[in-house]
């Protein structure tokens, strides 16, 4: 599998061979690629939900002209293969985080971007032709130990003021409610939230980009950026792309060459997927998910899971340290006892589907919309929880390109900063699961 922190350059099409769920259920259009042009006002490096909703807000809401480009396919790291939940949130910190460092007013001001981004990728999806089953539901974080139920109940007033709904689960509701979870000490309950097919969705940009007339060009990764009397010269293959502005879109895709400092400022970490058999309608009953359902447990390294409309249980969680080993039966089994460790009633809990992928991980746990250099805007980060922010993300990066100003939230009023000891990221991973291993990360 393609590593970010061993390859020099993406390969083209790197992600072919990585079959999912996903890919297995749901159709996609056609990406209508286009050779590469030899000028564009503005060029968008990275075709997932950033990517595609940047090149839509330029071309309809700019009016301007611009190119989509792509090392792979359209949508075809992340994007398409995640765990289709649109959360409240993104990165690792919560209400509780942006409050201590940032206090009442910005804390919620942030919470409501966050409902914002839910909203944004509603309106995209709601006339979509595409099957993308988006469901209205509700975000749970259930406790893993009665310390953790102490400290998620301690926040849910803390919600009061924002466009987000919190309600405490109980031991004895969380019980009543989902009877077949292994743990039972509560937690809570967070809307809007919403489930959504992934696929799908970078189908519904897509079509909604090719439309606009965004200009699209897969299987080329780029090798050479230098500038030139103001302008920027990108080099794909044999050929190069003139242009105003560059949006770099990569997320946790992105190669060390020739984004050097903005490899630094993120850690691309696997994390996997695996999807069951479907569940008979008496284990779908004694579970008690219902498939509005998202739930996260508090774990430092956590697991997340949710019932599909047909009946599977779609479970996730850490990865493999290095790509080579993404797709190894160890790593399989390894995320297949947890899932039976955390439905322990159910039998013959096999898998039908594995599979694993690349997200960003902030080294201060947030991400970040800004612009590293004149003409040049990025946004990455989003730890593994970036669907909805994403999708908005995108839209924020388009508007920062054009000189609008963003809303003042933390996230977009400073830049990604850069990890210490970069070569190390790989060797603190590795401590970190061992920790894990050792019973210590709790």
């Amino acid at each position: 599998m393609y590593d970010p922190l061993k390859s020099r350059f993406t390969p083209a099409f790197h992600e072919f061979g990585t079959d999912s769920y996903w890919q297995a259920v749901t159709p996609f259009p056609d990406t209508n690629a286009c050779a590469l042009p030899k000028t564009a006002e503005v060029v968008v490096i990275g075709a997932g939900y950033t990517g595609l909703n940047a090149a839509i807000e330029i071309a309809e809401q700019q009016q301007r002209e611009v190119l989509l480009i792509d090392a792979g396919g359209v949508g075809a790291g992340a994007s398409s293969r995640n765990a289709g939940f649109l959360l409240p949130g993104t990165g690792r910190l919560g209400y509780a985080d942006y409050h201590a460092r940032f206090g009442e007013a910005v804390a919620n001001a942030v919470q409501n971007e966050f409902a914002e981004s839910i909203a944004h990728v509603q309106t995209m999806a709601a006339d979509s032709e595409w099957p993308c089953e988006l469901l209205q539901g509700r975000y749970l974080r259930l406790a893993h130990n009665a310390k953790a139920a102490k400290l998620l109940a301690s926040q849910q007033p803390a919600y009061a003021n924002t466009l987000l709904q919190a309600e405490w689960l109980s031991s004895a509701q969380q019980h009543e409610q989902l009877p077949g979870i292994c743990w039972k000490h509560g937690g809570l309950a967070l809307s809007p939230a919403a489930a959504i097919n992934p696929r799908a969705l970078v189908a519904t940009y897509l079509t909604r980009a090719q439309k606009a007339g965004v200009k699209i060009a897969t299987g080329h990764p780029v090798t050479h950026w230098q500038r030139q009397n103001g302008k920027h010269l990108l080099t794909a293959g044999e050929q190069t792309v003139t242009c105003e502005q560059v949006l770099v879109c990569g997320n946790g895709y992105l190669a060390k060459q020739p984004f050097a400092d903005l490899s630094t400022r993120q850690f691309p970490v696997l994390s996997s997927i695996l999807v069951s058999r479907p569940l008979n309608v008496s284990e779908q009953q004694y579970v008690g998910l219902q498939v509005n359902d998202l739930v996260m447990d508090t774990r430092l390294l956590k697991y997340y899971y949710r019932l599909l409309p047909d009946g599977r249980i779609l479970f996730g969680g850490r990865g493999a340290v290095t790509g080579k080993n993404a797709s190894s039966e160890r790593e399989k089994q390894r995320l297949l006892a947890a899932m039976q460790n955390t439905f322990p009633t159910l039998t013959d809990l096999h898998a039908d589907y594995f599979w694993s992928g690349w997200i960003s991980v902030a080294l201060d746990a947030m991400p970040r919309v800004y612009s590293p250099a004149p003409g040049v805007f990025t946004s990455a980060g989003y730890c593994g929880a970036g669907v909805a922010f994403a999708s908005l993300a995108g839209k924020r990066l388009a508007e920062l390109s054009a000189g609008k100003a963003l809303p003042e939230l933390p996230f977009y009023q400073s830049e990604l900063p850069k990890y210490p000891f970069a070569p190390a990221r790989r060797l603190a991973l590795r401590a970190l699961y061992r920790w894990q291993r050792l019973g210590k990360a709790k």
